[in-house]
């Protein structure tokens, strides 16, 4: 019985000092709530991290973040996400992803996949493309009390638009 009850605290003890190990502070993330994609040449692509700038936020503004922009030219997402690392010292989080933006009017399926591969990235989340460019489509973004992301999704759940899911279109 004693030998349990040894066996029984150690496990206890490892459970507990198991769950604090991969702890990250608010602080030290980037929150990224749009992207925008967009082929440059065979090679490279532009990606855009739309994610929340907390310190845009006022103090009385809630749950309203508003958000800032980042672009680096890269040949994957993979690549990109380590470009993003060498600028900002923060950890990248796609969790709270809401919309996917292909410029010039191409979705690329190579993308498509890397996205849908990602595990921070849910099938949920929203995948357009629009004719303009990255810069052009992003311009509203400054002018907004909200994120870019959560002022796309909104407009787009008016529209009744499931079929424009990651998970639907990656089928």
């Amino acid at each position: 019985m004693k030998k349990f009850k040894v066996y029984f605290v150690i496990l206890i003890l490892t459970v507990l000092a198991a769950g604090c190990s991969k702890r990250q502070d608010v602080e030290d993330q980037s929150f990224v709530m749009a992207m925008g994609i967009e082929r440059i040449n065979k090679e490279k692509l532009l990606f855009r991290y739309s994610y929340a700038d907390f310190d845009k936020a006022q103090s009385d503004s809630g749950t309203k973040i508003p958000s800032s922009s980042m672009t680096v030219l890269a040949s994957s997402l993979k690549d990109a996400n380590k470009k993003w690392k060498q600028y900002k010292s923060q950890q990248l989080n796609f969790g709270h992803l809401k919309v996917v933006v292909f410029g010039n009017g191409k979705k690329d399926s190579k993308i498509i996949k890397e996205l849908v591969d990602e595990a921070q990235i849910a099938k949920s989340v929203y995948v357009l493309k629009t004719e303009d460019d990255l810069s052009d489509f992003f311009r509203k973004e400054s002018k907004l009390p909200i994120s870019f992301g959560e002022y796309l999704s909104k407009k787009l759940e008016i529209k009744n638009s499931q079929n424009l899911t990651l998970g639907r279109i990656y089928r």
